[in-house]
């Protein structure tokens, strides 16, 4: 005799999925703007962009928090995730000197769990609110199968708008400019893969219950941190600012390129900051060579300001933790783009 299937037995429970969704909608209509369009229960968040000038230029970013949601879960800090997604969407349209208008997230769960959902969408809001940014939709997917029971994924999709008369270009960066450094809190989103390995995390999570030298907080608590927001700290200053660079994955190696032209390299003074200790214990435990890690991680640099050098001071003053890391050179000899002293 055949069984009869449903989809709840095949593992999607589409009325607690309703009950969710009918359970976020005030959270999510608090983040709105004016120029958010109430469309019901629409297929497509809508967005009116009338209010801006005509010839604006709109900038668009996704990303996820990537394998750092298998640590903050266990740890139970689903919030925090739903910091991390917006803040690094945030610092992705920054470099561009957009400003963010409106948010979409796509959460995956292989069994959906309500306390999670609101945990991280709490989380989004927050955020979001903080740069006056509208959530205008999402997607909440149960993908048994695909994710195992207790995993699940975080992904975000901003888009921001800018005058183009105040784009943010490469070709703003000369020779002579002075990078300026905002610090990180802690890994950000990016790495997280060398940690878990590292530290054996996927099987054993007593190591993040540890103190590290010099540091209030756990090794978990600090790996979990949220990713910083910089827009916050900067959006006066844009008028004073050649370029910006959010130092994600690839480090400094990586990131500062993509915001100056070839005939230029950053010559970045190594003993301008002292390297966190968060860095300093992943590098010990891991052996893990000094090369690599500026190639993987942050190590306590989250932002980059490049600026003419009459403007340092007021930058320093308006940015109390930031501090001068280097100063843009002619590349002569067309080698590194970036060079670590």
């Amino acid at each position: 005799m055949n069984k009869n299937f449903d989809y709840k037995e095949s593992g999607v429970d589409l009325e607690k999925s309703d009950e969710i969704k009918s359970k976020l909608i005030e959270i999510v209509r608090s983040t709105h703007r004016d120029e958010v369009i109430n469309n019901k229960d629409g297929y497509g968040g809508l967005f009116s962009i009338s209010t801006f000038k005509k010839n604006s230029i709109l900038v668009s970013t996704t990303d996820s928090v990537g394998t750092k949601v298998k640590i903050s879960s266990r740890l139970n800090l689903h919030r925090n995730l739903g910091i991390d997604i917006v803040n690094h969407c945030v610092n992705d349209l920054i470099p561009q000197g957009a400003l963010p208008l409106y948010f979409l997230d796509y959460l995956a769960f292989g069994e959906l769990n309500e306390k999670v959902v609101m945990d991280i969408i709490e989380g989004i809001a927050h955020a979001c609110k903080k740069v006056n940014c509208s959530i205008i939709g999402g997607e909440t997917a149960t993908l048994p199968g695909v994710y195992g029971k207790n995993d699940y994924d975080v992904v975000g999709f901003m888009v921001g708008i800018v005058d183009p008369n105040k784009l943010i270009k490469p070709d703003n960066v000369k020779e002579g400019d002075i990078l300026i450094a905002l610090p990180s809190s802690g890994l950000h989103t990016n790495g997280f893969s060398l940690v878990r390995a590292i530290f054996d995390l996927d099987n054993d999570i007593n190591i993040l219950s540890q103190k590290i030298n010099g540091e209030e907080k756990n090794f978990g608590e600090l790996l979990a941190e949220p990713h910083k927001e910089y827009l916050s700290s900067i959006k006066d200053l844009f008028h004073l600012i050649s370029g910006i660079s959010h130092i994600t994955g690839g480090g400094l190696y990586k990131n500062l390129p993509r915001i100056f032209n070839g005939n230029l390299k950053a010559e970045i003074k190594k003993s301008s900051w002292e390297i966190p200790e968060l860095f300093k214990f992943i590098m010990e435990k891991g052996n893990v060579s000094i090369d690599e890690m500026f190639n993987v991680y942050n190590m306590g640099v989250g932002l980059v300001i490049i600026t003419d050098p009459s403007n340092v001071k007021k930058i320093l003053t308006e940015c109390p933790d930031s501090w001068v890391i280097g100063e843009m050179l002619i590349n002569e000899d067309k080698g590194s783009s970036v060079v670590v002293k």
